[in-house]
């Protein structure tokens, strides 16, 4: 029998399903892992946020571990792609900037990984693939830096110190934001720019213009 012009077929709907279930699911786990760490978080949490039953969980994935990994290598590729194209970007080096801050919740996960400090936090368990991962979205940051570096608009400092600053205050902000569950964040992503840009020395005003002297203004 075949198949109506507008149907799908059975096995085309299945994978398609499959993937809308691991999507969601590794949707859940970035929040999750981002608000709890890694350790604290568990796949029931990660079933609940998905809205989905603990089983489906597990026919998608074997353990916490596997979940990880998965979303490691699935954001990873993502930042990377969207560091590469905003690098190609004509674009001031400011914006460049400020537009790879869409996964605010995955800096925390990768953070904890050892995106920006080159090793991962204490407790934290890392196989060779995961570390793969996690370093090639570091060298796409770190050619992010270089770009600024060459352009001007960074200092040439030694070692990491840039990434490691722009990194800690991501950190700082995106922990933040998630306690206190900040949907827009746009703000947050000019500040963090502003600073790692300017710092937080307090901005000078400009002078006012001379002003006339009483004989003039009396003509």
């Amino acid at each position: 029998m075949k198949l109506g012009g507008d149907e799908e077929p059975p096995l085309r709907r299945r994978d398609e399903a499959r993937a809308l279930f691991r999507n969601a699911i590794l949707d859940a786990a970035e929040a999750v892992f981002a608000e709890r760490g890694f350790h604290g978080a568990r796949i029931q949490d990660i079933a609940e946020r998905a809205r989905i039953a603990v089983g489906t969980v597990y026919n998608h994935f074997e353990d916490k571990d596997d979940v990880l990994g998965a979303l490691l290598e699935q954001r990873s590729e993502e930042m990377s792609s969207q560091l590469h194209a905003v690098r190609d970007d004509l674009g001031p080096f400011e914006a460049r900037l400020r537009a790879v801050q869409a996964h605010r919740a995955f800096f925390a996960i990768a953070n904890e990984q050892g995106l920006f400090a080159g090793t991962v936090a204490p407790g934290a368990r890392a196989t060779q693939k995961r570390l793969r991962h996690v370093e090639r979205l570091r060298a796409a940051f770190g050619a992010l830096v270089e770009e600024g570096i060459a352009s001007g608009d960074l200092e040439p400092l030694q070692g990491d110190a840039l990434l490691r600053f722009f990194g800690g205050t991501i950190r700082a902000f995106v922990l933040s934001s998630i306690a206190e569950r900040k949907t827009d964040v746009d703000e947050d992503a000019a500040t963090i720019v502003d600073l790692f840009l300017h710092g937080a020395a307090r901005r000078k005003k400009p002078k006012d213009g001379p002003k006339p002297s009483r004989r003039n203004a009396s003509g």
